[in-house]
């Protein structure tokens, strides 16, 4: 048997069959089991007869509830990816992540999303994990799961051929997006002259890394009560600090599409300290921390593979955000700081271009997340950032203001 494994349930015939028709020509190497009856499936995964690496389930079954499916399978077969089909259009977000899964899709999909989630599949199968933490992460409740706006952004934006209307089209449907993307573009700080108040313009002004990051952001504020004050001191907190990286690297003469890359990894690496305000108990987790990383750092970096996020992004930001840990553990356990698993071995493992991500991210994150002129002044003092001077000086001449991307009221 395939050491690949995929289980889907559904009532409907129809769409097993196609599916199954399907996955050989996709994913011929992978062993596939379909069941018309959750219980069946059930009993499967409760004998440990399967052990899946994907389970693909329809919501709205007779008898059993797709999501009862799932359940099972984060109880039994942890490390599976848990993937929810549903017609249903009107399904509220929180509803779905009550569901225990990390991915949904809309009925009826395409060739391609199928062929995408199993991309996504091979890549969690592929990280670099302890059997342990692999576990301790599928166990996890009440993952976020993206909404439909990123995920129709996501394949526009896979198209190598994808028009800014077009992006702009997706953008518009969503109020909250639009509120979030209008808010960035119009921001003084990073140095735009003059206001916009048109989506087209806006992702013009952007670009559409940056819009990308946003739409992820967006997504989120449906699966958290942004306006808890713990949850919206992290998201302010992010922007923040993707703002100040992309200032710091405006400032320096970086591109365009570097600067948008800094912005990505700044907002991206929240995503984990996000989950753990929902579920703080989380941090006590033996599995998890049997890692050397971070937690909040590993639940980015599972979450961010899952999504299907560019490889080299989500390897960067678990770098980035290993590196900060233990820059700041190391400041604080010494009068003058001591380098350990940080820049220096950056530099000999990574390119330049990768130091220089690093080392902003470490800049934007302790200028967002501490006392503004206190960590301006900290940073000043170490040598390894000599080349961020100028950079540094000037934002301290226009330091930023705190950025809300809470939810519109």
């Amino acid at each position: 048997m395939s050491s690949n494994q995929v289980v889907i349930v559904d009532d409907e015939e129809l769409i097993l069959k196609s599916l199954k028709r399907v996955l050989r020509r996709l994913a011929p190497s992978w062993s596939v089991h379909i069941f018309a009856s959750p219980k069946e499936a059930l009993d499967k995964l409760q004998q440990g007869e399967i052990q899946p690496d994907l389970v693909m389930c329809d919501r709205l079954m007779p008898g059993t509830r797709g999501d009862d499916v799932l359940l099972e399978c984060r109880a039994h077969s942890p490390e599976a990816i848990r993937l929810l089909m549903t017609g249903d259009t009107r399904i509220d977000m929180k509803e779905i992540v009550a569901s225990n899964v990390h991915i949904f899709i809309s009925k009826p999909f395409e060739h391609g999303d199928i062929s995408d989630v199993f991309n996504r599949v091979m890549r969690i199968k592929a990280l670099p994990l302890k059997h342990s933490v692999r576990q301790a992460l599928g166990r996890l409740k009440g993952l976020p799961v993206l909404n439909e706006t990123y995920q129709k952004l996501d394949r526009l934006l896979k198209c190598e051929d994808a028009e800014l209307d077009e992006v702009a089209r997706v953008v518009g449907k969503d109020p909250t997006l639009v509120a979030n993307v209008l808010q960035a573009a119009n921001s003084p700080f990073l140095g735009f002259r003059g206001q916009v108040s048109s989506v087209d313009k806006a992702v013009k002004r952007l670009g559409l890394n940056t819009i990308a990051s946003i739409a992820v952001a967006s997504s989120l504020s449906q699966t958290y009560s942004i306006d808890s004050k713990m949850h919206r001191d992290v998201v302010v907190r992010a922007l923040s600090s993707a703002y100040i990286a992309t200032r710091l690297m405006q400032m320096r003469g970086f591109t365009r599409e570097q600067a948008e890359y800094a912005f990505s990894m700044s907002l991206l690496a929240s995503i984990g300290e996000l989950y753990l305000v929902d579920a703080p108990e989380t941090a006590n987790d033996v599995g998890l921390k049997s890692s050397t990383k971070p937690i909040s750092a590993l639940i980015t970096y599972y979450l961010l593979t899952i999504w299907g996020i560019e490889e080299r992004l989500v390897e960067d930001i678990l770098s980035a955000s290993c590196a900060v840990e233990s820059t700041l553990r190391s400041c604080k356990e010494s009068e003058k700081p001591q380098e350990s698993d940080n820049f220096e071995e950056s530099k000999e493992s990574k390119k330049a271009e990768g130091l220089i991500a690093s080392q902003v991210f470490y800049l934007a994150r302790r200028l967002a997340c501490e006392d503004f002129d206190e960590a301006l002044a900290d940073v000043l003092k170490m040598d390894e950032f000599a080349q961020w001077y100028p950079a540094l000086n000037a934002l301290k001449e226009n330091p930023p203001e705190d950025i809300n991307l809470a939810v519109p009221q």
